[in-house]
């Protein structure tokens, strides 16, 4: 029986780090009062080297960082063992000198892209946490999607690492945009490879940081929303569970490797992505699209049940492998997140780890 251990990793190429004399950081030192995750270059017997802030032994101290692992996937049998390396992903990642949760990060072949990282004050090496990607609508940001949703004031209380990144398009003077098959705006227009820039910075995470792989969630607004369903296309093996807000499902194909568990909430007066279809975008029916899902969840035979009141009707589909897939429309509700989205989608990916 055919087993496949994947190791995540990548060749880091560092460039643009702030150089300080050895005198001034040096292994083992206190890093009392820089942010986490800050990368520095220095010199040891004469020789460049690359360190970083980590928490060790229960305190902030500058270790080394690694610079080089190739990425394999390796196939074992009972008689035979193969390893077929994988293509090598260049790239480097720096850190905002006025603000350390503000990384720009350069994929070779890519555009410089931007994102937070928001590491909560109850993180240890010790403990593997959740890590959360959040993706903001058309033409918004990371900044201002995780200022309204306030994700942030929950993952900090949850332990929760969280990533916010930013859509393509703002260098070129247009509305920023993540590419969701069919929607939307210079990112889909252009092919843009947001999938290959969140795998990117999910590797780089997992470098870094102790993170719980059970629990890998994505969470979009909107085209956000859009995306996260494309990411549980193509990110399956890694993303988790995937909560969604005024989204639709638009991938052009969808193969996951693993049944992702999905929330979505909806709102049935939402004028820019309407529950029923159609609208500016002509987006699918958000309920046909949705159980559509289903089939390429790898649970055809999910079976739905349905409820509703006077404030809102759920569709409600379990299958075997404990994934759950639930969506919720608020009658009187627009297109517009909200906070009690954010605790309800956040209660859903909780109770909802990958088995």
């Amino acid at each position: 029986m055919k087993k496949l251990f994947i190791a995540l990793s990548a060749v880091l190429v560092w460039t643009a780090i702030p150089a300080v004399s050895a005198n001034a950081v040096s292994v083992g030192q206190s890093c009392a009062k820089t942010a986490l995750g800050t990368r520095v270059s220095t010199r040891i017997n004469k020789k460049p080297v690359i360190v970083v802030c980590r928490i060790r032994a229960g305190r902030k101290q500058w270790i080394r960082a690694a610079v080089q692992t190739l990425v394999t996937t390796t196939t074992s049998t009972s008689t035979t063992s193969t390893t077929v390396p994988e293509p090598v992903v260049n790239y480097t990642v720096v850190v905002d000198p006025n603000d350390p949760t503000l990384h720009t990060i350069t994929i070779e072949g890519m555009q410089p892209r931007t994102y937070y990282l928001n590491v909560p004050p109850k993180y240890t090496p010790d403990t593997p946490v959740p890590l959360l990607l959040g993706f903001h609508g058309l033409g918004g940001s990371a900044k201002v999607f995780r200022e309204q949703s306030q994700i942030d004031l929950f993952t900090n209380d949850a332990n929760v690492i969280s990533v916010f990144p930013n859509g393509y398009g703002s260098s070129s003077g247009v509305e920023n945009s993540w590419n969701a098959g069919t929607c939307c705006g210079l990112s889909r227009i252009q092919s843009i490879d947001d999938v290959k820039l969140v795998q990117v910075i999910i590797r780089d995470i997992l470098q870094k940081y102790t993170i719980d792989t059970k629990n890998i969630w994505a969470i979009g607004f909107s085209n956000g929303g859009m995306f996260s369903y494309q990411l549980a296309c193509d990110l399956s093996g890694v993303i988790t569970a995937i909560g969604v807000g005024a989204g639709v499902f638009t991938s052009r194909a969808c193969s996951p490797a693993k049944p992702v568990s999905v929330i979505h909430i909806h709102g049935g007066l939402d004028d820019q992505v309407p529950f029923l279809g159609g609208g500016s975008f002509g987006t699918p029916d958000v309920e046909k699209s949705f159980r559509a899902l289903n089939t390429y969840n790898q649970c055809s035979s999910m079976p739905f049940s349905g409820s509703s009141d006077s404030i809102s009707s759920i569709l409600l589909g379990n299958c075997s492998d404990a994934t759950e897939m639930k969506l919720v429309n608020y009658y009187d509700q627009t297109h517009n997140w909200t906070i009690f989205w954010t605790k309800e989608i956040l209660r859903f990916l909780f109770a909802h780890p990958r088995k």
